[in-house]
């Protein structure tokens, strides 16, 4: 079974209405970016969306480079796959000074069940998300050193935006993994200023 985009927000819609939470911030990283920008676009409501190196269009390159993650799964294995992703993930500083926080990411990664990474890899293939439909505040966060999803993927969306904003921010594709300070010093003073103004 594949984990499809509307399964995830379906998932999400689910918990929030479970915890009866009625005006929420959603932030996402990576897919989760991709999850809270349809969940934005479909429920209104949302105070604001901060989604960081994500995509709303897979590209041809992004489905290419996806794919050789699914392919290198399924010949060797997921430690395989993380080594064969690890390069497009992280960033230089992370990768040549912080191999210890790498080196759990790939222990964890070992352990993950071999469907469930097919079925992700899978889903981020699939389905455009419009943006342009979202209309409450977007912040978009993009690591300067993202080969995955680069800035200019950000800058194409940002234009696409009602409500938008980017911020470049020094990382690879893993930023609030790899700066966790990128949440108080950068999102957090957004998010700030959008709830004051509501």
């Amino acid at each position: 079974m594949v984990y499809h985009l509307e399964d995830h927000v379906m998932d999400l819609f689910y918990l929030l209405d479970q915890l009866n939470l009625k005006k929420v911030i959603l932030v996402g990283l990576s897919n989760g970016g991709r999850i809270v920008l349809e969940f934005a676009r479909r429920f209104k409501n949302i105070m604001a969306v901060v989604a960081c190196d994500t995509y709303d269009i897979p590209s041809p390159l992004l489905k290419a480079k996806l794919s050789s993650w699914l392919r290198a799964h399924e010949e060797s294995g997921p430690l395989h796959r993380f080594d064969v992703a690890t390069p497009w993930i992280w960033g230089e500083e992370v990768f040549s000074l912080k191999s210890e926080l790498i080196l759990s990411y790939r222990d964890k990664a070992g352990l993950t069940l071999d469907h469930v990474v097919k079925n992700l890899i899978l889903g981020a293939l699939e389905t455009d998300i419009d943006i342009s439909e979202i209309e409450c505040p977007v912040l978009l966060v993009a690591g300067d050193e993202d080969l995955l999803t680069p800035v200019f993927y950000h800058e194409a969306m940002l234009k696409k935006c009602i409500r938008g904003e980017l911020v470049i921010v020094h990382s690879g594709h893993a930023s609030l993994i790899e700066k966790p300070t990128i949440m108080d010093k950068t999102i957090l003073p957004w998010l700030n200023k959008q709830v004051s103004h509501e």
